[in-house]
């Protein structure tokens, strides 16, 4: 690589030396002067334009005689790279004076003929022969200076050659591994030069990855050598590998353009290979914003100055992170309540970038709605317009209400509370594969005290033919263990006897209710008895229909989630002073609940 940039820092030595021999050759010729010498020469790009480079030639001349030289003598050169004509000079007249002289040519070269020696170079195995013919004449006189040549030999395609492995990531995650890579020329024509890439790529993704093809972009600084579209493709199982071979074309005359940017940039060009998957749907091509391959080499040269050309792998660009489909927000809320079923309509927001990947991307949704580890409820949903920007994606799902009396029962079973989870999912189909998409889960807790009315300290008394019997002191209730058929509520009631003669509780009678849905109509006989003049505690279990909770279940939520609890107990007592039959408002209660169970408020 370091023996090319000095072709043409060497053509303009040359010509320097040429017009120098020429001007000595003369001056040998016609005086008996003393011979002038070379102080210094300079090179440099001059004008640069689309179609034209110019390379400025200086040379410092010293004549050590009295008299000058007239401008008599005529100099021409021609520089040639593979029998492709570069760039020609012609200075007539030439002549100096006394002491120190300046001799300034300038060589236009024509950019297109660069894209024809490119040709030459590429055929030939990166190998050119430079080529600097030279004439000095003057009246009477014609030298053909002997030729200079000097070979040259480059090897681009060199840098693209990697045996080790890098990765193609999406959201931070290995999805393909590319190794042994390399490239290699075809037959370069004056219309296109073709390189194959030849990769073998492995799949460290989860799902599998099938390509329709490849989009190729080679650019070099700025210019766009080649563009198209490859049906060559891949279909690999996950932890499989498979070879990848693409050949790309260049258009050969746009090397021209690109070499005029290159004398503009100081002689440095990023020439960068970036290729793309592509997908077929429904007949159409779109192409996926990962990069399959992406590499950048960096040319830097200085032609005029003979420090060498550098061609060095700065490796692939950091690929910009391919924005994904975000889930920003869900929200949930019931929708319609049959006596069987009940909806649990959610609503997602997804952010769905503006790239690409949007116009391939189908999502797969699915939920599934728990309470109390009781799958109550699920549903999915296949969304495949989404646009750039928020979009609002709408799941329902079917509740069935016999699940109820089950998740109720643990609900009772953990002091009344209820843990409320609701888990989407969603896999997104771009195409080429599938990525699962992260989304939270949303979770809740749903908390009750029904029996808050049934605990505490009491002062309720109990007649008997007009005369105080007992007297209620205290209540003490709380659930037993639940199951879907039954929930019971076991209560201990402190109570006094005020009679100097025993009293019976022979029967008690309790109605429970939710929201006019009856829950328990019972009675129980024989409960317990309190000496004279005594304290005692009187047990009774109140036996509640479970089942019934999927009734409640339905006017609990058309009511927005609000039930009346009313619970009605009636006491018959009996002792020697008579018998009584009474009902204690202490042992029930009338109240209120409310319940938030899909936390609509987002607590």
């Amino acid at each position: 690589m370091g023996t090319r940039s000095g072709w043409l820092k060497l053509g303009g030595a040359v010509l320097g030396v040429v017009v120098l021999v020429a001007v000595v050759g003369v001056g040998v010729a016609v005086t008996t002067f003393e011979r002038p010498t070379v102080e210094g020469s300079e090179y440099a790009w001059g004008e640069v334009t689309d179609a034209t480079t110019e390379i400025d030639t200086t040379v410092v001349v010293n004549n050590p005689n009295p008299v000058g030289l007239p401008g008599i003598v005529d100099v021409s050169y021609t520089a040639t790279l593979n029998d492709v004509t570069l760039a020609t000079g012609q200075r007539s007249g030439v002549g100096f004076g006394t002491g120190t002289n300046t001799i300034d040519l300038t060589a236009e070269m024509r950019n297109e003929r660069i894209a024809a020696w490119w040709v030459s170079h590429v055929n030939g195995g990166e190998e050119s022969t430079l080529r600097i013919d030279a004439t000095v004449a003057a009246p009477g006189f014609s030298k053909q200076i002997p030729a200079k040549e000097e070979r040259i030999e480059t090897d681009i395609l060199g840098g693209f050659t990697q045996q080790g492995e890098r990765t193609v990531t999406v959201q931070n995650d290995t999805f393909l591994r590319v190794s042994d890579q390399s490239a290699a020329w075809g037959e370069a024509t004056a219309e296109r030069t073709p390189i194959t890439f030849a990769s073998t790529i492995e799949n460290a993704h989860d799902y599998p990855v099938t390509l329709d093809g490849v989009e190729y972009v080679v650019t070099m600084n700025g210019v766009e050598l080649g563009r198209d579209r490859k049906t060559t493709g891949v279909a690999i199982e996950p932890g499989q590998r498979d070879d990848l071979d693409v050949t790309v074309a260049l258009d050969t005359p746009k090397m021209a353009d690109w070499w005029a940017e290159h004398v503009r940039d100081d002689e440095t060009s990023d020439l960068t290979v970036a290729m793309y998957g592509i997908v077929e749907q429904n007949g159409e091509q779109k192409r996926i914003p990962i990069r399959l391959f992406d590499e950048t080499l960096r040319l830097e040269t200085d032609m005029l100055g003979g420090s060498g050309t550098n061609v060095t792998n700065v490796g692939s660009p950091r690929a910009p992170a391919v924005a994904w489909p975000e889930v920003t927000e869900t929200s949930r809320e019931w929708g319609t309540v049959t006596d069987a079923t009940t909806e649990i309509e959610s609503t997602s927001t997804i952010d769905a970038p503006d790239n690409d990947m949007t116009d391939v991307l189908t999502l797969a949704f699915s939920q599934e709605t728990t309470i109390n580890d009781v799958t109550v409820a699920s549903g999915s949903q296949r969304v495949s317009a989404l646009s750039a920007g928020a979009n609002q994606v709408e799941l329902t799902a079917e509740m069935d209400n016999g699940e109820v009396p089950t998740w109720w029962a643990r609900h009772l079973n953990r002091g009344e509370r209820s843990t409320v989870r609701t888990t989407p999912t969603a896999l997104a189909d771009v195409g080429f594969t599938k990525f699962d998409v992260t989304m939270n889960d949303r979770e809740s807790t749903v908390e009750t005290d029904l029996l808050a009315g049934m605990n505490g300290d009491r002062n309720e008394k109990v007649t008997i033919s007009g005369q105080d019997a007992l007297t209620v002191r205290s209540v003490q209730s709380e659930w037993g263990e639940a199951t879907a058929q039954t929930a019971p509520i076991d209560v201990e009631a402190t109570v006094e006897n005020d009679l100097p003669t025993r009293v019976e509780v022979s029967k008690v009678e309790y109605t429970v209710s939710l929201n006019d849905v009856v829950l328990a109509d019972k009675t129980t006989r024989n409960v317990d008895a309190i000496g004279a003049e005594s304290t005692g505690t009187v047990s009774l279990t109140m036996a509640l229909d479970n089942q019934q909770m999927d009734e409640w279940w339905v006017t609990h939520v058309r009511n927005d989630e609000q039930s009346s609890l009313d619970v009605s107990v009636v006491v018959t007592v009996d002792s020697r002073a008579g018998s009584a039959t009474q009902e204690l408002d202490s042992l029930g209660q009338s109240t209120t609940i409310e319940t938030d169970v899909l936390d609509s408020n987002g607590n």
